[in-house]
């Protein structure tokens, strides 16, 4: 069977991928969907570059957490990122109180650690991360905790108690889609929660960040008291980024919480909670964190895409990854310099460590083993 070869060479600036003169994805997010095309996939190693060519691949790594770290203050978390060793082993080792862990020897322990220091930074509460982790969390493989993991990671039967003694803690764990007995759905459960409650002892400075920004949100946001934030500034209503673009929260204003009966029926639960827009979008600390570190990482990876455009082609980005044709006689070099470009310390964030790793290959998917 011929492989079909997508010409990335010649595309336009909305017109990302064509197949045989025809347009199969473009800007739009039309068609195929890039960030669907996992590794070692037909599709991914169906792209080619033409004769002559080689496709780099540059990938920010672990932009989120650095820039959620550094705008927290958390200095033991910058320095691990400093260090240049397995983040996610090292932030476990501090979680997990084990010295030394690596992804050999802790494996379940460090993608613990690693889907803790993703997710729970943005105030992820444990009924979320343990439905998350029974589908995959952020495209990991489904993991569901068992007693064995539970126990070494401190799940008691006093833990357990606890945890069943709030009502809305059965609620919220009764509400999580499952194909498991409810045994061991309540083990995953209690198992998630305790990973959130270390994560947060442990990245307390974060909890501090989360603290800030819930005063911003009625001093600044509602209030208009003007606040700057290291690289941001808050106003009435709207967070400027360090680019000079704005996050708007319009109509922000204070609700009563409304729940609802089995049957239905919708009361008011006392409780009230920031909400924005023409359809009540509820706001809180944590995505107040999620909004600024991800905007934030888009302009690290922006302006490092405007630097490397000033030598080679970038033909299109998936998450915070950029892909573009160099020359093949000096796509060993080209690589480099493209790292060197996305990893320049942004003036407005000065003492970030930033890193990336990538690679290069006339195949897409073999660009970055």
């Amino acid at each position: 069977m011929k492989v079909p070869v997508y010409d990335i060479l010649n595309c336009g600036p909305r017109a990302r991928f064509v197949a045989n003169g025809k347009v199969i994805h473009n800007s739009k997010g039309s068609a195929i969907n890039m960030q669907n095309l996992k590794r070692g996939s037909f599709l991914r190693n169906a792209i080619m570059a033409p004769e002559g060519y080689e496709v780099v691949v540059g990938d920010l790594s672990q932009i989120e957490p650095r820039v959620l770290a550094w705008l927290a203050e958390y200095d033991e978390m910058l320095d691990i990122f400093k260090s240049g060793e397995d983040a996610y082993a090292q932030f476990g080792s501090q979680m997990f109180s084990i010295p030394g862990m690596t992804k050999y020897s802790h494996p379940a322990l460090r993608q613990s650690a690693k889907s803790a220091l993703i997710g729970a930074g943005y105030q992820l509460g444990w009924a979320s991360f343990a439905a998350q982790l029974l589908v995959g969390f952020l495209g990991a493989p489904p993991v569901m905790y068992d007693k064995a993991f539970a126990k070494s990671i401190g799940v008691t039967a006093e833990y357990i108690d606890r945890f069943l003694d709030l009502d809305d803690n059965v609620r919220k764990m009764q509400e999580i889609p499952h194909i498991c007995s409810a045994n061991e759905l309540l083990i995953h459960c209690v198992a998630a929660k305790k990973i959130i409650d270390i994560y947060r002892a442990t990245a307390h400075q974060v909890e501090s960040l989360w603290h800030l920004y819930a005063r911003l949100i009625e001093s600044a946001l509602f209030g208009g008291v003007e606040y700057t934030h290291k690289c941001l500034t808050f106003r009435k209503e709207e967070i400027e980024l360090p680019n000079g673009m704005k996050l708007l929260y319009p109509n922000l204003r204070l609700e009563k919480e409304v729940a609802r009966l089995e049957d239905g029926t919708e009361y008011t639960t006392g409780k009230t909670s920031w909400v924005y827009g023409q359809y009540g979008t509820k706001l809180y600390p944590g995505k107040i964190a999620n909004n600024t570190t991800q905007a934030v990482a888009r302009i690290v990876m922006t302006d490092g895409m405007l630097r490397v455009t000033k030598r080679y082609d970038i033909k299109m980005t998936v998450h915070d990854e950029l892909v573009c044709l160099v020359p093949a006689q000096e796509a060993v070099e080209g690589l480099q310099w493209v790292l060197a470009q996305m990893t320049k310390e942004p003036k407005y964030m000065p003492g970030i460590p930033l890193a990336a790793d990538g690679g290069h290959h006339r195949r897409y998917g073999n660009a970055k083993n």
